[in-house]
């Protein structure tokens, strides 16, 4: 009996459930799965690196600030150049504004004051700073250089051995003549007069003084040959070392 058109041979089963999306990997499955991924997270050391960087970069914005709003502090240099053995005066220190590192602070002075009268065991240029490493240590007092000349007598009347004397010279005669100071806070170590003639004018004296460089007794001995030396008691406050008329300042 032939079947009427209503009628079909059954399809064969391919497994596949209606409505259900096929399962991947299968044979003759053209659909892909999984086409669309989410993006991968920076690995931990990305991460820990950019933040280092960050910290780096706020460190430096902070010093720089730190920087403008702090530009030093005022610390002692050298005002001229200084020999080794040097007695510091006024006129021999000044101070720069600076910054100096935490280490170094702790050798170098604020005050110009604190270093008066300290002898130098380093030559020292200007500007340099000047540290407590460059001086003789205050307990041992710097050898003395002595230089004798002849001085006028009447000026070491009132003068005792050992006491600290200003030297001065005086140079041409009657209106025409004037007086410099050569050395400042010199030491007295002996005096020989020509007794009679202590206290005249023109008489001869002799003295022995000691002075701290080479340079201040260059100055005394040029002195000397250019005019006529005397001596006056130092003051504290008059300084120590050269002065105006050996070249110093």
């Amino acid at each position: 009996m032939v079947g009427t058109d209503t009628e079909r041979s059954p399809r064969p089963y391919s497994g596949r459930v209606l409505g259900a999306e096929p399962a991947p990997g299968r044979a003759g499955d053209s659909r892909t799965v999984g086409t669309s991924r989410r993006p991968a997270l920076p690995a931990g050391r990305a991460v820990v690196g950019g933040f280092l960087v960050a910290v780096a970069a706020v460190i430096v914005f902070a010093a720089s600030l730190a920087g403008a709003s702090n530009p030093g502090q005022g610390w002692v240099v050298a005002s001229q150049p200084l020999g080794a053995g040097t007695v510091l005066g006024p006129n021999d220190l000044s101070t720069a504004t600076m910054r100096l590192a935490r280490g170094t602070t702790a050798l170098a002075f604020r005050q110009v004051t604190s270093l008066e009268g300290r002898a130098l065991a380093v030559a020292v240029q200007p500007g340099e700073l000047v540290q407590a490493s460059m001086l003789v240590p205050s307990n041992q007092v710097p050898p003395l250089r002595p230089v004798t000349v002849a001085v006028d007598p009447v000026s070491l009347a009132d003068l005792t051995t050992g006491q600290p004397v200003d030297v001065l010279a005086t140079l041409g005669s009657g209106s025409a003549s004037s007086v410099e100071v050569v050395v400042r806070g010199a030491t007295l170590l002996d005096a020989v007069t020509s007794g009679s003639d202590l206290l005249a004018p023109g008489g001869s004296g002799q003295v022995t003084i000691g002075v701290q460089t080479l340079a201040e007794a260059e100055a005394v001995v040029q002195a000397s040959q250019a005019g006529t030396v005397s001596l006056v008691a130092a003051e504290k406050s008059d300084g120590i070392g050269p002065g105006p008329g050996s070249g110093g300042t």
